[in-house]
């Protein structure tokens, strides 16, 4: 695993004309990881045929994308945003029965591997998507209808030019604003100094949200790490954790 991963600058460079600028196309879709899921041809890569649970956007059926809207809202959901090979999210569905979970992750690899890893488990109370998040959540996902967003270590795009990539801005803090139940978490951790102060300024122009609460890491204290919290945690470079509550009275 040495060899696969590898420590970026360190600390996160904010372009903000640059941010604004990509900001308001982020609605059009600047920045989707993978292009726009409506216009992938379909021979790109299989999925698994329907009813099984694996969602795409512009490729499944109304029927089916009907069936993740239910599946979304006949238990309490959680939602993780680029679940990579799924170490967390597959044991956390796991260990919690009555729960509901999707996982979106763009790498078709990773996402067919949570899949094959979900049906050889047994682990019935998890859907997976290789859509961006960004571009399925405002359409698919029901509001106030998910607990919990995961978004536990996410590429910080160093580049200046690939800005548009990253997944906080105040557009998407504002669609997981409004999908969230009231009281709902969104649970963020990286290893990228800068980062945390970054979404945390985001948080606090949302009226929405109500600023880090580190109480709510009790929560998820027993919960499997991520393969780079791993690599991490072995290498004793730090984690940053923040957790945001939505308001429940607005």
């Amino acid at each position: 695993m040495a060899r696969e991963l590898r420590r970026g600058k360190g600390v996160l460079e904010v372009d903000e004309a640059r941010l604004r600028e990509v900001w308001e196309k982020q609605k059009e879709g600047k920045g989707l990881i993978g292009g726009d899921p409506r216009r992938r041809p379909r021979w790109v890569h299989p999925i698994p045929p329907e009813p099984a649970p694996w969602f795409r956007l512009g490729q499944s059926s109304p029927e089916h994308r009907a069936r993740l809207v239910r599946f979304l809202t006949e238990a309490p959901a959680e939602i993780e945003i680029g679940a990579g090979s799924g170490h967390f999210i597959l044991d956390w569905a796991e260990r919690h029965p009555g729960r509901h979970f999707l996982a979106f992750e763009v790498r078709w690899k990773f996402a067919n591997k949570i899949y094959k890893k979900m049906m050889r488990r047994g682990i019935t109370n998890l859907w997976v998507s290789d859509d961006d998040a960004r571009a399925t959540i405002p359409e698919v996902v029901p509001d106030e209808s998910i607990e919990v967003f995961h978004i536990l270590m996410p590429d910080p795009w160093w580049r200046p030019k690939h800005q548009a990539k990253r997944i906080f801005s105040p557009w998407f803090v504002d669609v997981l604003a409004r999908k969230l139940k009231p009281g709902g978490i969104l649970r963020f951790e990286t290893d990228v100094e800068g980062y945390p102060e970054f979404v945390e300024r985001l948080i606090a122009e949302h009226p929405l949200f109500v600023g880090h609460d580190p109480s709510l890491a009790e929560r998820f204290a027993d919960a499997t790490p991520t393969l780079r919290q791993q690599w991490c945690m072995e290498r004793g470079i730090p984690i940053f954790r923040r957790y945001f509550r939505k308001k429940e009275e607005r």
